[in-house]
């Protein structure tokens, strides 16, 4: 987070879509719940101007996204 509020102008925004639920078999991810994305932008000046939570488009069981936008002070 710190590499992307250095790279953000003042006035400039970060959009983020974080996947939530279930690993597909022979992937590899990690649980990041917005809330800690949100709070880590806050430490590097960064505020949220949007958050969005949305069901999974392919209708994947217990699979939704979490739609995030952070905006550089």
């Amino acid at each position: 987070m710190a590499r992307i509020a250095s790279l953000l102008m003042p006035g400039g925004r970060f959009f983020v879509n974080l996947r939530h639920g279930p690993v597909p078999e022979g992937r590899r991810m990690f649980d990041v719940p917005a809330a800690e994305t949100l709070q880590l932008g806050c430490t590097y000046g960064l505020r949220a101007v949007h958050r969005g939570e949305r069901a999974d488009l392919h209708g994947r069981d217990g699979v939704h996204w979490s739609k995030l936008v952070l905006e550089s002070a």
